[in-house]
Formats: C-alpha cells, sequence, structure tokens
C-alpha cells in the first residue's frame, strides 16, 4: 500500500499544471476564470508555506498581479455587455432599437456616427434628390418628410426610422428629398461608415441587417395606407 503525503513540492506541481493545461480552453472568459480561481489558491498555497523563500515570494506576487488584472478585465467584460455602458441619454433608443448590437457595440456606433439636431420653421434639407449617397442616419426623435418635385410629401419619418437606408444598401442615388423642421438623428458618413467596415466588419453586418429589418417595417406601412 502506498502512502500519499501531500507536500508543498506536490501542491505546487498540481496547480503549475492545472495553470498550463487551462490555456487549451477557448473561451478567455472562461480562461480569466480559472486563473482568478488558481491565484486565490496560490494565495493560500503560500499561506501555508509560509515566505521564507524568493521563490515563494515570487508566487505569491505573481498570484496578486494575476488576480487584480484578471479580475478588473473579467469586470470590463461584463460592463461592457451591460446596459450601464450605454450613455443615459441613449439607453432608451438602444433598448428599442438596436438590440441587435451588444452595449458596447452600440456604443462604439453612436462614436463614429454624427449628432443631428434641428428645431426651426425653416426646413433643414437632410438629403437632396438625386444625389449621391452622403449620409445614412437614424431619427432619434422628431420626424421628416420624403418630398418629391414641387415639394410634394410622399411620406413622412417618425422616430426609429432611417434615411437614405436604401441608397447605402444598393449604392444607387438618392431618390427623394428628405427635409425636416424638428428632427433630432444621428448620422454616419460614407467615410465613417467605410472606417466601420474596414474596422469593425461585424458592425457593419449587424449594420445592414438592421437597415433591412426597417425597409421591411415601412413596406409593411405603405402597404395598409
Amino acid at each position: 500500500m502506498i502512502n500519499f503525503i501531500i507536500t508543498p513540492d506536490w501542491v505546487e506541481a498540481i496547480l503549475g499544471t492545472i495553470e498550463g493545461l487551462s490555456f487549451i480552453c477557448s473561451s478567455l472568459i472562461v480562461l480569466r476564470f480559472i486563473i482568478v480561481a488558481l491565484s486565490i489558491a496560490n494565495f493560500f498555497f503560500c499561506y501555508w508555506v509560509g515566505l521564507e523563500t524568493a521563490e515563494h515570494v515570487s508566487i505569491l506576487l505573481l498570484a496578486i498581479l494575476h488576480f487584480c488584472l484578471n479580475i478588473y478585465m473579467i469586470s470590463i467584460f461584463y460592463y461592457s455587455r451591460s446596459i450601464r455602458c450605454v450613455p443615459i441619454g441613449w439607453r432608451e433608443t438602444y433598448k428599442n432599437y438596436f438590440l441587435i448590437f451588444l452595449p458596447f457595440e452600440f456604443k462604439n456606433m453612436i462614436k463614429f456616427g454624427d449628432i443631428i439636431k434641428h428645431k426651426n420653421k425653416k426646413s433643414l434639407k437632410l438629403v437632396n434628390k438625386n444625389s449621391e449617397f452622403e449620409n445614412l442616419a437614424f431619427v432619434v426623435d422628431g420626424g421628416a418628410s420624403i418630398t418629391i418635385e414641387n415639394n410634394v410629401e410622399v411620406a413622412k419619418l417618425k422616430k426609429g426610422d432611417w434615411i437614405s437606408e436604401f441608397s447605402f444598401i444598393t449604392g444607387d442615388k438618392t431618390s427623394a428629398n428628405v427635409i425636416s423642421n424638428d428632427i433630432f438623428a444621428i448620422s454616419w458618413s460614407k467615410a465613417n461608415l467605410q472606417k466601420i467596415k474596414d474596422r469593425k466588419p461585424e458592425l457593419f453586418e449587424k449594420l445592414n441587417s438592421l437597415i433591412a429589418r426597417n425597409l421591411c417595417d415601412k413596406l409593411i406601412r405603405s402597404n395598409k395606407k
């Protein structure tokens, strides 16, 4: 019969082996949780064996470093996926229209956009008919009118609608004018949309999906009239 005695060397070897095997894990967040657990185990290990040697002091310092760093990164991971990372003024818009994006992705989309605010008797022209695509805009509040020749209104845009989305998808010239006396919108220039496509292709794909859904909603609304 073999008597197995737990010694500090055995514990150190086991913890080192677990740490090495943990890097097989494909999920980064799971890996961080494993490292935090190992750091706590190393705290107890150092408490058990003492800090008489430089090796044990080094183990304790590394455990503290790994614990703090990974707790911080875990906090960032969950915070970025929480509604709290979205600016307060944008939370309702996010919950109502942009849930296809993760909160931190929506926050990044806001950074790439420009704010349009206009409330005046004199109309603001947002889009000129038969012009090249320049901006994609989303109506956060207020509304706009789609007009053709002689300022004849053919449709209204309301909160939650997109502007120039058809030109954005097809690349064709705009088919009508868009004007407004009272609007709060966020607009993405053609250049910034290209940056999103190049740097954040997953966001660009989600944006396309969101716009396609809005186009379907517009068609349903027009068919009901």
